[in-house]
């Protein structure tokens, strides 16, 4: 899984998803997201995530390409 936000509620996660797939088509489609709840450090954050990647370098290389067009993006479990 690669981890490309965190965000204070659900739906903002959601509207990063969406915000996320419009910017970054040839990326994102056919992905599918995979929203989590987490607490840290007192705070609430809403992870936006997805998976699909065969190693550990293929989720890399996402990221970079990610990062290329000004997203944030980093491997979040392998």
């Amino acid at each position: 899984m690669v981890q490309l936000a965190a965000l204070t509620s659900e739906e903002a996660a959601h509207n990063e998803w969406q915000q996320l797939s419009k910017r970054m088509p040839e990326l994102l489609n056919g992905r599918q997201p995979a929203f989590s709840r987490t607490e840290r450090d007192g705070h609430i954050f809403w992870r936006v995530r997805t998976s699909g990647f065969a190693d550990i370098a293929q989720a890399r290389s996402f990221c970079e390409r990610v990062r290329a067009k000004g997203g944030g993006c980093s491997v979040a479990d392998f």
